[in-house]
């Protein structure tokens, strides 16, 4: 670790300094809610006429409450970057020890949203979310770039009493894909996915197989290419020890794209010291590697 131990200690205070600031910002978003919650019971059970209680109260107690809930949500998201820029800094440290070059690490960039969406057999969703921690380098002899992303299904509602619509979005998907390159011949895609099952799946013969992932193929003859019998029992092991989920697509024009669902590395979330952020890095990092060593099989040189 090449950060000095006079940083790492100023940034142990930094980290408990935060915490503290996010405990605080649970407790105002808290007190927040109970405002709200008394001026909405007030008005519910007509209070103000029952009790003589003045109506200006009603409405001083929700501006406090929508007030220390605003607050508290700001100051939430404030300590959330501070954290993740502290992570940054060890990350790209263990990146730089871990991969066999890195090009670059940028929170704020991400793969071509192209790649993020092609067909993976995603769940339903409308949009692309957030995108970040974008890393491009060489891992294990093999050129890639990857980061993390999230997908969105828009929800939207109209307001019975005034006629206003209201959008919001729910996060129904996250996860890392990674971008790389193969040299297969193809007709066209091949996409391999745990998360859904094509109507038009094409089957490889191999029961175990064809029921823990669906297959599809612009053309069917390039499936057996891409897919080998030591390529799919690597898969099938995988399977048995990280669960279902990943998925695979290998592009006509020589794209080799993997995501890996539910993965989110790089964050110091509660974590008050570094050693203990090290510590959590390098062992999502290394499951992370587990995953790409065997995803990126039919691709290694």
């Amino acid at each position: 670790m090449s950060n000095s131990a006079n940083d790492m200690l100023l940034d142990d205070a930094k980290l408990v300094s935060l915490q503290k600031r996010m405990d605080l910002a649970k407790y105002l978003i808290i007190a927040g809610v109970i405002f709200v919650g008394l001026a909405a019971g007030i008005l519910i059970f007509g209070l103000v006429d029952r009790l003589g209680i003045p109506g200006y109260i009603t409405i001083v107690l929700f501006l406090i409450g929508f007030a220390l809930v605003f607050g508290g949500a700001i100051l939430r998201q404030k300590v959330g970057e501070s954290r993740k820029n502290i992570a940054a800094n060890y990350a790209r440290v263990i990146l730089n020890t871990m991969m066999d070059r890195l090009d670059e690490f940028d929170q704020g960039k991400q793969v071509s949203k192209y790649y993020i969406n092609q067909d993976f057999g995603y769940p339903k969703y409308d949009r692309v979310g957030y995108c970040g921690d974008y890393v491009k380098g060489v891992l294990r002899n093999v050129p890639m770039e990857m980061c993390e992303f999230e997908l969105q299904e828009e929800h939207v509602t109209r307001d019975d009493e005034d006629g206003d619509v209201r959008t919001s979005h729910e996060t129904v998907f996250y996860g890392i894909i990674v971008v790389c390159r193969h040299e297969f011949k193809l007709n066209g895609a091949v996409s391999v996915t745990q998360y859904t099952e094509y109507q038009d799946a094409v089957k490889t013969g191999k029961e175990i197989f064809d029921r823990l992932f669906s297959v599809k193929a612009e053309d069917a003859q390039d499936v057996p290419c891409v897919l080998s019998d030591d390529y799919m029992q690597k898969l099938l092991k995988l399977t048995e020890q990280k669960g279902k989920v990943f998925a695979i697509r290998f592009s006509k024009d020589g794209t080799f794209l993997f995501v890996i669902r539910d993965m989110n590395l790089f964050e110091a979330s509660d974590i008050t010291n570094t050693t203990e952020l090290v510590e959590k890095m390098e062992k999502e990092l290394d499951g992370f590697v587990d995953v790409y060593d065997v995803l990126t099989t039919p691709v290694k040189g």
